[in-house]
């Protein structure tokens, strides 16, 4: 019932105040349908754990079973890139929190579709400097709708972020690692025995995940699972094939 008043309420909210594509800029719409034709959403065979793109019969990636990641698993919706980026841009600087309702039902399908059951839903925290700066948290505006849409409890405040740590912009897989390992804390008295949904915009090399899964572990967390939106190709090494021909990406869902 509160997914489905929330949904009214946007419905009404577009129409009194109608919206603009987040990408094209075509009234109207928070995503225009060709906009969205042009999202590169990940489908195929994943690592079990990391959501690595896979071919061949293993079932999970050479990474996860050399060095298993502190969290149970991960998944991303779409490709960082094109309509995605920029509408991951719109959340993060504009404060569009349309787009996060816009995406939880997409979302909502990938979380089932892995069989997750979360007790939690929890956005990855923002330092209390750049939360002052930004006014919001961008992670929020996709984790809340998120956790109305599956019928789960939401908790902003179950883990904390407890140094102000450096942009990850521009930074190598272990120089990020090094940036977050412990710059989090997560709360037992919230977490303890709980499994525990942890959402982002986007995930680059998964530092940030793995130091919040490995804060909600130490916490006494039960499966951590992680989610963003959108995940660097450059992590994956996914390339640009054509929709006809890839087992990696897909224009449709």
């Amino acid at each position: 019932m509160t997914a489905l008043i929330n949904r009214v309420f946007w419905g009404s909210l577009d129409w009194i105040y109608p919206p603009m594509c987040a990408s094209c800029g075509e009234p109207g719409f928070r995503l225009c349908a060709e906009c969205q034709s042009k999202i590169k959403f990940i489908k195929g065979k994943r690592c079990a754990v990391c959501g690595e793109p896979l071919v061949g019969t293993v079932a999970v990636c050479a990474s996860c079973r050399t060095k298993p990641p502190a969290y149970t698993a991960m998944r991303n919706l779409a490709l960082y890139e094109g309509v995605i980026r920029e509408c991951i841009h719109a959340i993060k600087y504009d404060h569009n929190q349309g787009l996060g309702e816009f995406f939880s039902d997409q979302l909502a399908a990938l979380v089932d579709e892995a069989g997750w059951k979360p007790d939690l839903v929890m956005p990855v925290p923002l330092s209390a400097r750049r939360f002052a700066e930004r006014g919001y948290n961008q992670a929020a505006s996709l984790a809340k709708p998120l956790a109305l849409q599956l019928g789960v409890r939401y908790h902003p405040f179950g883990i904390e972020r407890t140094r102000d740590t450096p942009s990850q912009v521009g930074l190598s897989g272990e120089a990020r690692r090094q940036n977050v390992t412990g710059a989090f804390k997560a709360l037992p008295e919230v977490v303890a025995g709980k499994q525990v949904l942890i959402v982002d915009d986007v995930m680059t090399t998964g530092s940030t995940m793995e130091a919040c899964a490995q804060a909600l572990k130490d916490a006494g967390a039960g499966a951590v699972f992680c989610l963003t939106l959108g995940r660097f190709a450059v992590r994956t090494g996914i390339s640009h094939r054509s929709p006809a021909s890839s087992i990696i990406y897909s224009t449709n869902l």
